[in-house]
């Protein structure tokens, strides 16, 4: 009896320790990036070695830790705030407690940032030229001047004046592609005064309310100034990072805007989406998926659908009430769900967009971790702001989801709006047009002002694909990106971080495989 009992003792021992074997077998082949490997999912998916670079966040940019705020963004004694492992602090906007916080204080804050950077290019090009105040400047000087333009157009919206007309409270229609007129004037303030420039139709219609210009010209009669040069900050010095340095391979970050998850159009090409980054598609690039070290989801993630103007001002009952809370909130539990399964193999950082569910005024929150209640709980995912900014492997990150760029577009001339994307880096300023056209927060300080030029400068939300190599004065070398809506174009894109070389990879739904050019852009 005691031999039985000796030998099944024996055989349990033996059956442990093959498991305990089979069990660091599995651990060392595959490679965990979360807190748990399968989050309660009951899939065998094939895991993926990938490419570690080092990464760093710069979330002060747009944000800042303050206990009291005005608007906060309530990540409050979070276990993981924004998926940084970080807790028990309040992310809020750069707002001030005061209630007379006025928008003047940006404009303020922007020209004192770049005042110094006009001086000095003044300097350089026009040495000797005398730079005046425009309370001092007098009729015939000729003379430079430093300063903020602003832009007057009878066909910009006014909400005032809609109202005044209709007397209806309903938004105001911008469904205009341009707010160009031939009546638009152009005045040059400083903290002394303010003068009517005067130009040609072309110089004035390729400017833009906001702007920190230094003007070389001709005082006139009647508080005017004729315009004979106009000089721009220029495009700022671009950092070198130690990090890139340690990257020996070729690592990739992959960018994606518009998933719109929620829509029933895109489910099949999002699911393609999702089996090709978790390599679960046979496919001969995928030794390229092993070096994609980054996705990011750049805007518009979530299926927002579009309302008439009758909605809001219409009557709804409680059970409409709770019957729409119940459909938006559907779009939003299936990106949780992908996102828990595509954060076990690889970081995503999401980046809100117009249509997502945060404060719709730049610079937006992050997404708040509530909405994300089984994927935030993955270190691999980060929550970000718009505007974004990082340092990934060496390469300063830096891009919107568009609303910049699509609000400039509106009221100036431009031969295309990659060039107009190559001039926000000359006037050093992401959204000049904030908070004139483009809402803002009412902030004491400027956080869209370009201190730092980086190495890839994306525009998410593009209705189709195109890059260009910017290369500056003092061997800058910048990567303009528009990433197209992936709901409208089945396309995302691939950047290598040590050559700049980028590959859009498309999903074509009738061959059920990805399709990447043959030549490199």
């Amino acid at each position: 009896m005691f031999e039985e009992i000796n030998d099944e003792n024996e055989s349990l021992n033996e059956l442990f320790r093959r498991i305990q074997k089979i069990e660091t077998k599995i651990k060392q082949t595959k490679k965990s990036y979360g807190k748990d490997k399968n989050f309660g999912l009951d899939v065998d998916y094939k895991s993926t070695e990938r490419l570690d670079v080092i990464v760093h966040h710069n979330k002060e940019r747009f944000l800042e830790k303050q206990p009291n705020s005005t608007i906060k963004s309530n990540h409050q004694n979070d276990d993981n705030i924004n998926g940084d492992g970080g807790g028990g602090v309040t992310t809020s906007l750069v707002i001030s407690q005061h209630s007379n916080l006025q928008y003047s204080s940006i404009y303020a804050s922007r020209l004192e940032k770049l005042n110094p950077i006009l001086v000095e290019n003044v300097e350089t090009k026009y040495p000797g030229k005398p730079i005046q105040k425009i309370l001092h400047m007098k009729p015939g000087d000729d003379c430079i001047m430093i300063g903020t333009l602003y832009k007057e157009m009878e066909l910009k919206p006014n909400i005032l004046k809609a109202y005044t007309q209709d007397r209806a409270m309903l938004p105001i229609p911008d469904n205009r592609e341009s707010f160009i007129g031939e009546k638009d004037k152009l005045y040059f303030e400083d903290n002394t005064g303010r003068v009517k420039l005067i130009g040609s139709k072309e110089i004035i219609d390729s400017l833009v309310t906001g702007l920190n210009v230094a003007i070389l010209g001709k005082g006139l009669p009647d508080a005017e100034f004729e315009i004979k040069d106009i000089v721009f900050p220029g495009i700022p010095p671009q950092p070198h990072s130690r990090d890139l340095e340690t990257l020996k391979d070729d690592a990739y970050i992959c960018l994606i805007s518009g998933l719109n998850v929620g829509d029933a159009n895109t489910i099949f090409q999002t699911q393609l989406l999702m089996d090709y980054l978790q390599g679960n598609l046979v496919d001969n690039g995928s030794d390229l998926l092993g070096k994609i070290c980054k996705v990011l989801l750049v805007g518009n993630s979530i299926h927002k659908e579009n309302e008439p103007i009758e909605a809001f001002v219409r009557y709804s009952s409680k059970s409409e009430i709770q019957a729409k809370q119940a459909k938006k909130a559907i779009p939003i539990k299936d990106l949780d769900g992908l996102l828990c399964e595509l954060c076990q193999s690889i970081p995503v950082d999401i980046i809100p967009g117009p249509n997502d569910p945060t404060n719709i005024s730049l610079p937006q929150l992050p997404l708040n971790s509530c909405l994300f209640p089984f994927s935030i709980q993955n270190t691999n995912l980060t929550t970000s702001t718009n505007p974004y900014q990082s340092q990934i492997g060496g390469r300063l990150l830096l891009g919107s989801s568009g609303q910049n760029i699509e609000n400039a577009s509106r009221y100036m001339t431009y031969e295309n709006k990659m060039q107009l994307t190559e001039s926000t880096l000359i006037w050093r300023h992401l959204a000049p047009t904030a908070p004139d056209t483009l809402t803002c927060a009412a902030l004491d300080n400027d956080p869209f002002v370009i201190e730092q030029c980086p190495h890839i400068y994306f525009v998410g939300n593009q209705d189709h694909f195109e890059t260009k190599l910017l290369k500056g004065p003092n061997d800058e070398i910048v990567r303009l990106l528009f990433i197209p809506n992936f709901s409208e174009t089945n396309t995302i894109i691939l950047v290598n971080l040590k050559t700049l070389d980028t590959f859009p990879i498309h999903f074509n739904t009738t061959s059920f495989f990805p399709q990447s050019p043959s030549t490199e852009q």
